[in-house]
């Protein structure tokens, strides 16, 4: 008889419970363990996507360094012609890997980058800006010609312009709604889905001609896909342009003063004292002040004209030539002999170019001498005549003389900057091929700086002394050209000293006399960073 005892059945129950309970307090473990390390994980991921953000946001902030470093290069006359040398457009010493310190040790850089030469795409990148002057402004040129003839003309020199696209963007920009043949108005757009309608005015942006019938991103940015002004590997090995927007701009921009804030002086100043007075201060040559003053009395100068000199043209009226009577004579004037009499009002007709007082003579009537019954008029050259006389006072006198009144425009529709345009913009103008090729090789290069530095071409009068540009062409030229700039385009490159995230932007910097302004902003990270930063020293 078995007498061993029977163990409770709760016993047995309670034996069951004990492995039951372990099995879950390890489920639980695990379970806890794994979602620990989830979260974890994901707190690790936030931590590197606020790591990267914050890293990006500071290499944002040394793209804007870059920027704000460039406005204070470009708007301080010191700084620009002594710090820079007169040279901001390839310029790696100043403007290539720039250091930034900061308090917290983060070592970060910036680069500006822009073109090599507007000329030559090929030629990669230079570390510099860009200079909006040496583009047509669209907006300037509807001004100065409403009729749109003038931005017509222009539009049709540029590379891949057909005849049907010029006309379409001159009918967006004019004030009316009527349709040149083969243009485009509201009524072609309002016509596409989504509608809109011609713009009928000033445009905001060059990006806004991709509205225009028949432009696309090929013909207003070529193969230049980036941006940058230079030729990736992205954007294969022939063919490169950058297409319109390396010749055209609305940002350009022209006041009527100097750097200082002093107005230009109105040569069509109707008080003739005053102008005087304005042109002595200038330290003008005092017989070349005389000439101007007669120049407003006595109406415009006849001009030698042709192949024909100025002292040809003299001799031939004091000879006599057709233009002599029986009872009239021509003498040859003294200028320094001359006084000028203020109390003799202007004439109505205006001065329009500095090229009137070159190779010009002045002819002041003379009283008839009841004796001989003859009238003696006298016969005064322009000091300009004189290759001494030309080479300093012509550029002298237009640094500081306008043709629009600066009491009521302190603003003159900008021109095209003859020493920075690109030669597909200067080919818009009217030279002939032999003067646009004698241009392009006198004409120094963006990275010597000496197209601001040297005096000669400190003014388009380098266009007659050196280029020996046709007169009478300078003369129609005289509302479109300039040497003068204040608008730049800037794409500055922010990224750290040991790798990391890059950021690019490009700004339109209106240096404004001294008082810069950002006038354009874009952030072009997402076209890449532009310039590969592994190439740093």
């Amino acid at each position: 008889m078995n007498t061993t005892p029977t163990p409770p059945t709760s016993a047995k129950k309670a034996s069951k419970r004990r492995g039951v309970v372990l099995i879950a307090v390890l489920v639980v473990i695990t379970l806890l363990s794994l979602a620990g390390y989830q979260y974890s994980e994901m707190m690790l991921a936030e931590y590197k996507v606020a790591h990267f953000a914050h890293r990006n946001m500071q290499a944002e902030c040394f793209a804007k360094a870059g920027i704000h470093y460039a406005m204070a290069m470009l708007s301080n006359p010191d700084n620009f012609y002594n710090t820079l040398g007169g040279n901001p457009y390839d310029n790696p010493g100043l403007f290539q890997d720039h250091a930034i310190e900061t308090e917290v040790g983060v070592k970060g850089r910036f680069s500006l980058i822009a073109p090599a030469d507007p000329s030559d795409p090929t030629k990669g990148i230079a570390f510099g800006v860009m200079d909006e002057g040496g583009k047509i402004n669209l907006n300037a040129m509807m001004k100065l010609d409403p009729t749109g003839e003038s931005a017509h003309k222009m539009l049709l020199m540029l590379p891949n312009m057909t005849e049907e696209i010029a006309l379409a963007i001159v009918d967006w920009m004019d004030p009316d709604s009527d349709t040149r043949p083969g243009g485009a108005e509201s009524d072609h757009y309002l016509g596409l889905k989504p509608q809109y309608r011609a713009k009928n005015g000033p445009i905001d942006s060059i990006d806004e001609l991709l509205l225009v019938r028949g432009v696309d991103h090929k013909l207003l940015y070529g193969s230049d896909w980036n941006r940058n002004g230079a030729q990736d590997s992205s954007e294969g090995t022939q063919g490169f342009d950058r297409g319109w927007s390396a010749f055209l701009t609305v940002h350009s921009r022209e006041q009527n003063y100097d750097f200082a804030g002093k107005p230009f002086i109105f040569i069509n100043n109707p008080d003739l004292s005053q102008l005087k007075l304005a042109l002595e201060e200038a330290e003008i040559d005092e017989n070349l002040i005389k000439f101007i003053i007669m120049r407003r009395q006595y109406g415009p100068p006849s001009q030698s004209g042709g192949q024909q000199s100025l002292g040809s043209a003299i001799a031939a009226l004091l000879g006599g030539g057709s233009s002599k009577s029986s009872n009239t004579q021509n003498v040859e004037g003294d200028l320094s002999a001359y006084e000028t009499n203020l109390k003799k009002k202007p004439r109505n007709e205006p001065i329009n170019s500095v090229f009137d007082f070159v190779d010009g003579f002045a002819t002041i009537p003379g009283k008839k001498d009841p004796k001989t019954n003859k009238t003696t008029n006298t016969i005064y050259a322009s000091p300009l005549n004189d290759p001494n006389m030309l080479q300093t006072e012509l550029p002298k006198l237009y640094n500081i003389i306008t043709f629009v009144d600066p009491t009521t425009e302190t603003e003159i529709p900008p021109r095209i900057n003859v020493n920075t345009a690109p030669m597909e913009v200067l080919a818009t103008l009217p030279f002939t091929e032999t003067e646009l090729a004698k241009i392009l090789s006198i004409r120094s290069t963006l990275a010597s700086g000496e197209l601001v530095s040297d005096p000669i071409y400190q003014t388009p009068a380098w266009l007659f002394t050196e280029a020996q540009v046709d007169i009478g062409t300078l003369r129609k030229l005289e509302k479109y050209i300039t040497t003068r700039t204040q608008v730049f385009r800037v794409q500055s490159v922010g990224y750290f000293e040991n790798g990391g995230p890059a950021v690019r932007v490009e700004a339109v910097i209106d240096t404004n006399g001294g008082r810069p302004r950002v006038i354009a902003w874009r952030n072009m990270t997402n076209l890449g960073k532009g310039w590969s930063t592994e190439e740093n020293p």
